[in-house]
């Protein structure tokens, strides 16, 4: 499934022990045109700290229903 990046900005990551951030931003590969590392605010579980995620690491985009 295709997914705008700007629609995942702001979204919830959580874990198996509870939600470590939000996502902020994206690095692109731009010779392979794929997304490299998202760019992760860690909120309390890290306060004040961004660190890079590898999309492999995610299982899954929960969208919710807009209607």
């Amino acid at each position: 499934m295709l997914i705008k990046a700007k629609t995942l900005t702001g979204y919830t990551l959580k874990s198996l022990d509870g939600e470590i951030g939000t996502v902020k931003e994206f690095y692109f590969d731009d010779q392979h045109w794929t997304v490299r590392y998202l760019v992760a605010d860690t909120g309390i579980w890290l306060p004040g700290r961004q660190v890079l995620i590898s999309p492999h690491a995610l299982a899954r985009v929960r969208q919710l229903d807009s209607f």
